[in-house]
């Protein structure tokens, strides 16, 4: 039993699988994604950098504007990569391994980028660190095309909870910090005891980042998985 705490618009390729190998799911969302409008502010980028899987597909609208002239892609991790690929956008840059920013900052093709102007597509509020770095020598702007509003605890989330405390080999799964914090709140939404039912379960986080969020809060059975497609979890499953 897997405990999905994704967006719901963005389960049905987890769900197929899952029910394909015969693994057990609940729902229990930790916030939705929303698009929002944003503009464009410069002609032509030299280099446009990806965060997130939401940011290449809330940034659709924009392609005709972004992709002029030459130019080049990066993205954070294989799985943005990924999709950009199946979009026919080719990428010229991403970690194979553990998406971060800093893996992509440390990368000789982003270290090597110098009065370049940089476009960072990624949600609203969204970390630093790429700006902060490559600002001081290249032009940086955002493009920020969606953001991520925090759910309410709700029926689905009781029942989510109930199913999963009721079945053997729970497993939890955080794919960021902002859902890993979202997830202790809406469990201790639920009642003060239900947090301290869950800290012993397997929790499956896509980062050492988030494993340290994690450890920090009082999960006890953590497991990283670096390269988090939906096939890498269910493998992880299966074991």
């Amino acid at each position: 039993m897997i405990l999905i705490t994704r967006p719901l618009a963005q389960t049905a390729n987890l769900k197929m699988l899952l029910e394909a190998s015969d693994i057990e799911y609940a729902f229990f969302p930790t916030f939705e994604v929303k698009k929002i409008r944003s503009e464009v502010l410069k002609q032509h980028y030299d280099v446009i950098i990806f965060i997130s899987v939401n940011a290449v597909s809330f940034a659709e609208d924009y392609f005709n504007k972004i992709f002029t002239g030459i130019f080049k892609v990066f993205a954070v991790g294989p799985v943005t990569a990924k999709r950009l690929i199946d979009k026919d956008i080719k990428v010229d840059c991403f970690p194979k391994f553990n998406a971060s920013s800093l893996k992509l900052l440390a990368m000789q093709e982003c270290s090597e980028l110098i009065d370049k102007k940089i476009l960072i597509v990624r949600g609203r509020g969204g970390s630093e660190t790429l700006k902060d770095n490559l600002g001081k020598f290249n032009q940086v702007d955002y493009l920020e095309v969606y953001e991520r509003v925090p759910c309410e605890f709700s029926s689905l989330h009781a029942q989510s909870i109930e199913v999963f405390l009721n079945s053997t080999n729970g497993v939890l799964m955080a794919g960021s910090n902002e859902s890993l914090y979202n997830i202790v709140r809406l469990l201790n939404l639920d009642s003060s005891d239900t947090f301290n039912k869950f800290k012993t379960k397997k929790l499956i986080v896509f980062s050492q980042k988030i494993k340290v969020l994690a450890e920090s809060l009082g999960f006890e059975n953590i497991k990283v998985t670096l390269n988090p497609s939906d096939q890498d979890l269910i493998n992880e499953l299966i074991i």
